[in-house]
């Protein structure tokens, strides 16, 4: 118990919610847990809100639903575990009630992952005398992480995943024993749910220092339980790996220099500050691309820092990952289309047209990620007049996407199926869809312009074909 505790930074939501409780007159003991106390003393931000117990936790998330006029869902009614969903400015917080997990609340506390989040306070009493048994607090100065007990990681391998993450995002050093455990826990991490591994991992994924997570799961034998295994196919980690991950952070970057997150030191380098003038004008549309969201609010970002974790081969497998069949398509298709934009030089209208027409949207993220991948490839001998042709290259591409799209990359057709099949006096058939492509890319180059024009456009092909 600390009686001296730091003064904790409390949200208006936590606030609100003890005074809202206090004035119940409710007789059951319950204390603030886990990560709202965490982010209380580091002064952060409070988006979700854990209550343990002393009781029937259902009973009384159904009671505060009532009293907040909010959603509640009973997440595990034998465990006691409640989930009480408030709209606040706009916004959906996620208020958790749980039964205590042991007699006491220090039993409770005892029982968590790591002693940073494993610090209390009374919601009913005094919400700023803080409860930390286990030294979390004194973990958090000192920028460590540590277990809280020697059965913390193997009663539940995904905290070995949650350390990596948590040590990412707070920039803490993983304490030895702590590592070890990690480390040595490894391969019982797919002994946990698919579904839980990807959404710890996307959390990750969605740090601004994913890379470096990225390298300390490899080093802790925890990315090779993650990833595919084709993904690893003739890879060292000498050598691979530490192109990838070069990937992942210039992507990373990348991303940043687009959002709405963006500062004046986010694009202060050569390469993004060259990058972000120029993709200004497309800004709030790729913004809007990289933060869609996905089921349990995975956003596309996230989905492009795993593509430019993975090799560009055909044959990667990304079902173990649990993605839904949107969210793999998107990335096996982003992975496999590199070498469009990568390995051209010189661009017609006919090689946007087609880049586009085949891609659609995903061309977004082919341009992004092979920007990456280029930034990467190059490091500290970037030539910037290579890296300004690349740029443009990618700007004029966005331009034809976005304010160009029906003139160049799906123009209206001047003649449809039944207009040729009519014409030529056929069934539908291949034939039909090959002309139709070929006139599309003739009213695309402007050799066709007219719907007479396309008439003898298509009566030529035709003879061409039969000769």
């Amino acid at each position: 118990m600390n009686d001296a505790a730091p003064r904790l930074s409390w949200s208006n939501l936590v606030q609100d919610l003890s005074t809202l409780l206090k004035n119940q007159e409710i007789d059951t003991p319950l204390f603030l847990v886990g990560g709202a106390v965490r982010d209380a003393y580091l002064h952060g931000a409070i988006t979700d809100v854990d209550i343990a117990v002393d009781g029937d936790a259902v009973a009384l998330a159904r009671q505060a639903a009532d009293w907040l006029d909010a959603d509640i869902y009973v997440m595990d009614r034998e465990r006691g575990v409640a989930r009480v969903l408030l709209n606040r400015g706009g916004e959906r917080v996620c208020v958790d009630f749980a039964r205590l997990r042991g007699a006491t609340l220090d039993e409770d506390l005892r029982d968590r992952d790591f002693t940073m989040n494993a610090m209390a306070t009374d919601l009913l009493g005094d919400i700023d005398r803080l409860i930390d048994p286990l030294g979390g607090s004194a973990d958090l100065q000192k920028k460590i992480l540590r277990r809280c007990s020697a059965e913390a990681i193997k009663n539940d391998p995904i905290r070995a995943l949650r350390a990596v993450r948590l040590s990412t995002q707070f920039r803490l050093k993983i304490q030895p024993d702590t590592a070890a455990d990690i480390h040595a826990q490894a391969g019982a991490l797919r002994q946990c749910s698919g579904e839980r591994i990807r959404d710890e991992f996307f959390k990750l994924l969605s740090l601004d220092r994913a890379a470096r997570g990225l390298r300390v799961l490899l080093h802790l034998s925890l990315l090779q339980e993650i990833l595919p295994r084709s993904a690893f196919v003739g890879v060292s980690e000498s050598e691979g790996w530490t192109g990838r991950l070069a990937i992942v952070e210039r992507t990373v970057s990348i991303l940043k220099a687009i959002s709405s997150g963006r500062t004046d030191n986010t694009a202060a380098a050569f390469d993004l500050g060259m990058l972000t003038i120029q993709l200004d004008r497309f800004r709030a549309a790729l913004q809007a691309h990289i933060g869609r969201e996905y089921g349990g609010a995975r956003s596309h970002g996230e989905l492009l820092a795993l593509a430019a974790l993975l090799p560009d081969r055909d044959d990667v497998d990304v079902s173990a990952l649990k993605l839904s069949a949107e969210e793999a398509r998107n990335v096996t298709r982003a992975v496999k289309n590199l070498g469009l934009f990568s390995e051209r030089e010189g661009w017609s209208v006919l090689d946007q047209h087609r880049f586009w027409h085949g891609l659609r949207e995903s061309g977004i993220d082919v341009i992004l990620l092979a920007l990456a991948e280029y930034l990467a490839a190059q490091g500290n001998e970037l030539r910037q007049r290579d890296w300004l042709d690349k740029v443009e290259i990618a700007t004029d591409l966005l331009n034809v996407y976005f304010h160009r799209y029906d003139e160049i990359v799906d123009p209206p057709l001047l003649l449809n199926g039944r207009d040729i099949q009519q014409q030529l006096q056929i069934n539908p058939g291949p034939l039909v869809g090959k002309l139709l492509k070929a006139l599309r890319e003739a009213q695309v180059t402007g050799e066709v312009a007219s719907t007479s024009e396309a008439r003898h456009f298509i009566a030529r092909q035709v003879e061409s074909r039969r000769k």
